[in-house]
């Protein structure tokens, strides 16, 4: 009889144990915030762009899916605008970057976007191109199922294997290192507790990407995966203009987090999957997905 009461006591402490690790914060693997469900207040959504896109790719943005998040939405850009500045409620940062699409100007801007986010009281930082359009119900949706206060970065590849090279900056040791990074053209999620952690790095990040020699969503990877050893986690509805768009119809719409466009050099234009979108009035694809 005690044999058995003993059996029973063990059996619901295994169970009361199980409980705790499922729901306990310090376990990386149970991602479910279930205390603190995120509200579009608790993300600082960074927009990248540059002052020869203000009309072309920013104007759509601000007619469309920046009314469902203005208070939440930065833009960081290389020039001065005023009619940006009065539309956005004067979240327009002009930074001191270079204007082209060099290494150099992209880690700048990066750099500036991190450092602006840690002055805020943000929980997460979302960093996105000019050229996506943002669900934002479905990024607070996604990110309610993470802790800000552990260490995540959340994006999607744009390459089927880890990126492999010299570690420039251990040498003159040789050192190869291989990493994954989420494509900035998809857009990425990094927590609070991760970029704080990241501190000098922060700062520095330029000087990180030009020894590094690689441009800003890659280095971002550098940072978090090599340095920090905060592996990509993969969000597969992140979408950049590097996918074949045309595989995401209306019925998949919702679900999705980021979409984009492009035209190929053949001219072959890449969008999604909508019926009867006019690429003429609307090159962007963001009224007809916004309104759908």
């Amino acid at each position: 009889e005690h044999g058995k009461m003993f059996l029973t006591f063990f059996g619901l402490l295994l169970l009361s144990l199980a409980r705790n690790s499922i729901s306990s914060p310090l376990n990386r693997f149970s991602r479910i915030n279930r205390h603190n469900k995120v509200t579009v207040n608790d993300i600082f959504i960074s927009v990248k762009t540059s002052g020869k896109f203000h009309q072309s790719r920013l104007s759509p943005i601000l007619d469309t899916w920046f009314s469902l998040a203005p208070s939440s939405t930065w833009i960081f850009s290389d020039t001065s605008d005023a009619d940006v500045t009065r539309r956005t409620g004067g979240h327009l940062i002009k930074t001191e970057c270079p204007s082209d699409h060099s290494r150099t100007a992209l880690c700048c801007k990066m750099e500036a976007e991190l450092t602006t986010f840690l002055t805020s009281d943000r929980s997460w930082f979302c960093h996105l191109d000019d050229d996506n359009y943002l669900n934002v119900p479905a990024l607070v949706k996604m990110l309610s199922s993470y802790s800000p206060k552990q260490e995540w970065y959340l994006g999607k590849a744009s390459i089927s294997a880890p990126l492999e090279m010299m570690d420039r900056t251990v040498l003159p040791e040789e050192k190869m290192v291989s990493f994954l990074f989420g494509t900035g053209g998809a857009g990425f999620c990094l927590s609070r507790s991760l970029v704080e952690r990241m501190g000098e790095l922060v700062d520095n990040f330029g000087t990180t990407g030009d020894t590094i020699r690689l441009p800003d969503d890659v280095t971002v990877g550098y940072i978090a995966e090599v340095v920090m050893g905060v592996p990509l986690t993969q969000v597969e509805t992140l979408h950049s203009h590097l996918e074949p768009l045309r595989r995401v119809d209306k019925d998949m719409l919702e679900e999705q987090i980021t979409l984009s466009y492009s035209t190929h050099e053949n001219g072959e234009i890449n969008v999604v999957g909508l019926e009867g979108v006019n690429i003429e009035s609307d090159p962007t694809t963001f009224y007809s997905i916004h309104y759908e």
